[in-house]
């Protein structure tokens, strides 16, 4: 039988949450940092300006303890039993009300633990979390309320956006069709021969009061009420799953290999499951949920056990290639893929717990390079680029940035140059049909050469590894002159 309880969407809710409020918390060390770095160049006091460099410097080496004192705060409220008061927050209180009606069959007898999550990520609780960053990042009295102002802007502000995108992330609120979904998850239970006595006596109850519940709740007999999915619509809630992968492009071949293969059994699996496979509890569903959201971390786990999952995974995903793929295949998985995913997800707990007291600058590094890479994605999205050109964007280009974000802010004026580098760059390497825009990529030429290689100087880039790169870019320039069409000269002057 399928495992159903809260614990699990309460978890996820948690994960979601911790992730949510990791990301605002960096963020707003790295203003903080910036704000310092700004007031100390524009301080005519010498002693002021070096009092907010010794300050710059503290943020700078304190933010890993205080978001660890920070975790465990929010952590340590998911853990106390005190509930949720509706009345003082509109976004969370539609969050609150949401779990509060969500049938009783799907969360059983754990409704207070959902009351008692939505108190973990409050605003007073969240903002009590602010006393616990002090002392690490030895704020001093003076800047107390401005670092308060600012945590209250970044995140305390930010915190419907949170409520918002777990509010969307529970299951849809239509009761009806809920309830039919439900009735129609447990009848297929029962068709199931290795049910024992205590488990079938179980899901006949269940089945008799969501049954009753649904004749109370729709003036309609259930049989007029079957919803009959296209084969797009159950292809595409298939496929929507991998989607919600946020990137491909740091995966082993191995796991986009499994991970195809996946997708292609399920599509299979969701055509023959007409009936049963839109329900969010369908085993191939909740496999494949649990995967993604597993891979989601696979940046933060040591190669070995990535190698390890990959094995493992290959594995379970050959049990799916029968030609007779049915729901129950997945069902009997679940047990390995449950495992496989937790051992990875406990190795990448275990292992930020001993990097805990590790260099903090290699720490902020890693960040930061993870983040120059998502800037990345989103520029080059869409674009299909040469193996050269994206390998000197995701290698001595990332490192450009990240010296002059590193040195200088993330929004200082070397920082900005660098990133209209690269704009510069793609644009310089496309075909053009106007003749003005052929001329600026004439023009464009030397600067972008003289650019790139000062960035490159930066970073103690070799000669003759400078040199092959604005070749290229040459190169990919006359090509992409040799594909422009429908050049229009201007008019000659009469």
């Amino acid at each position: 039988m399928l495992q159903t309880g809260t614990g699990l969407l309460a978890d996820r809710l948690k994960s979601q949450s911790r992730l949510w409020l990791g990301d605002h918390l960096y963020r707003y060390f790295e203003r903080l940092e910036d704000n310092f770095h700004r007031r100390s160049l524009t301080a005519t006091d010498p002693a002021e300006q070096i009092e907010l460099l010794a300050q710059q410097i503290a943020v700078k080496q304190g933010q890993d303890e205080a978001f660890r004192l920070f975790a465990d705060h929010i952590n340590s409220a998911f853990n106390t039993k005190r509930a949720y008061e509706l009345g003082s927050t509109p976004d969370l209180d539609r969050l609150a009300q949401r779990l509060e009606r969500l049938p009783n069959d799907y969360v059983q007898h754990e409704k207070p633990q959902l009351s008692y999550f939505c108190r973990a990520i409050s605003p007073i609780t969240v903002l009590a979390g602010f006393q616990q960053i002090l002392v690490p990042l030895k704020l001093e009295a003076a800047h107390r309320h401005q670092a308060l102002t600012m945590f209250q802007g970044l995140v305390i502000q930010e915190l419907s956006k949170l409520y918002d995108a777990l509010l969307e992330s529970l299951p849809i609120e239509n009761q009806t069709q809920n309830l039919e979904g439900w009735i129609s998850h447990i009848k297929q239970q029962l068709l199931e021969k290795n049910l024992s006595t205590q488990e079938r006596a179980l899901t006949e109850t269940r089945l008799n009061r969501l049954l009753k519940l649904h004749s109370n709740n729709s003036s309609q007999p259930l049989s007029s009420a079957v919803f009959d999915p296209s084969d797009s619509e159950l292809l595409e809630a298939a496929a929507i799953i991998f989607h919600q992968l946020p990137t491909r492009r740091r995966l082993s071949s191995g796991i986009l290999a499994s991970l195809n293969t996946l997708q292609t059994s399920v599509s299979t699996l969701a055509l023959r499951d007409r009936s049963t496979y839109l329900h969010p509890l369908h085993p191939a569903r909740q496999v494949c949920r649990q995967i993604i959201s597993t891979l989601g971390h696979w940046d933060d786990a040591p190669p070995a056990q990535r190698q390890q999952f990959e094995t493992e995974l290959k594995a379970i995903v050959r049990t799916f290639t029968d030609h007779d793929i049915s729901a129950n295949q997945f069902s009997n998985v679940r047990e390995k893929v449950d495992a496989c995913c937790q051992h990875l997800l406990q190795t990448i707990k275990f292992n930020d717990k001993r990097n805990l007291n590790a260099e903090v600058g290699q720490k902020r590094l890693t960040r930061l390079r993870r983040k120059v890479h998502e800037m990345l994605d989103a520029k080059i999205s869409g674009i299909e680029l040469p193996v050269s050109i994206d390998n000197m964007l995701y290698g001595p280009m990332t490192t450009i940035i990240l010296y002059h974000w590193l040195r200088h802010g993330s929004n200082s004026g070397p920082l900005r140059r660098s990133l209209q580098l690269i704009d510069d760059i793609l644009w310089y390497i496309q075909p053009h049909s106007d003749w003005t825009e052929l001329r600026r990529a004439k023009a464009m030429s030397k600067d972008i050469e003289k650019d790139l290689s000062d960035g490159l100087q930066r970073i103690n880039y070799g000669y003759h590894a400078t040199q092959t790169l604005i070749e290229e870019l040459h190169q990919l320039r006359l090509i992409a002159s040799g594909r422009s069409t429908s050049i229009s000269q201007p008019d000659a002057k009469r």
